[in-house]
C-alpha cells in the first residue's frame, strides 16, 4: 500500500509503499476515506515526545470503511464505515469506558505510537 510518511524527524512527507502486518484476530482493516491532521500528528512527525519510530505514518483522525475483519471481531463488519481516533481497543467494561471517558482507559493503543496511522490508503486497529 502507499503511505506518505516521514524517515525521521523534522522531514517533509514523502510518498512510500509499504506492507501491514498480517492483521489480528481483534483488528479490523479500513480503507481511508478521510484524515485530518492536528497538532498531535506534527507533533509525532518531529518527535517532540520521544516517542516516534520511523518511517512514521502519521494520522489518527481517520474515517473509512471496514475491508476486512480480525477471527475474533464481532461489533464490526465489512462495510461499516467507522472513525479512528487517537487511541483504539478501548475494553468497554472498565469504569472508565462505562463513564465515557475511554480515553482513560488501561487498554487503550495509541494510533500512531508503534503502528501506522491514517496518512495512507489503509490502517488497521483494534
Amino acid at each position: 500500500m502507499y503511505a506518505y510518511a516521514v524517515q525521521k524527524a523534522g522531514q517533509a512527507l514523502s510518498k512510500i509503499e509499504l506492507e501491514l502486518p498480517p492483521l489480528g484476530a481483534d483488528e479490523v482493516k479500513i480503507k481511508v476515506s478521510y484524515c485530518g491532521i492536528c497538532h498531535s500528528d506534527l507533533s509525532m512527525l518531529n518527535n517532540e515526545w520521544g516517542a516516534s519510530t520511523f518511517p512514521l505514518v502519521a494520522g489518527h483522525e481517520v474515517s473509512g470503511e471496514v475491508v476486512e475483519v480480525g477471527s475474533s471481531v464481532s461489533k464490526h463488519k465489512v462495510g461499516d464505515v467507522v472513525g479512528l481516533g487517537w487511541h483504539a481497543a478501548y475494553c468497554d467494561t472498565c469504569r472508565t469506558c462505562d463513564t465515557g471517558d475511554q480515553n482513560l482507559c488501561a487498554s487503550a493503543q495509541p494510533t500512531i505510537i508503534g503502528r501506522h496511522g491514517g496518512f495512507a490508503e489503509f490502517v488497521q486497529a483494534s
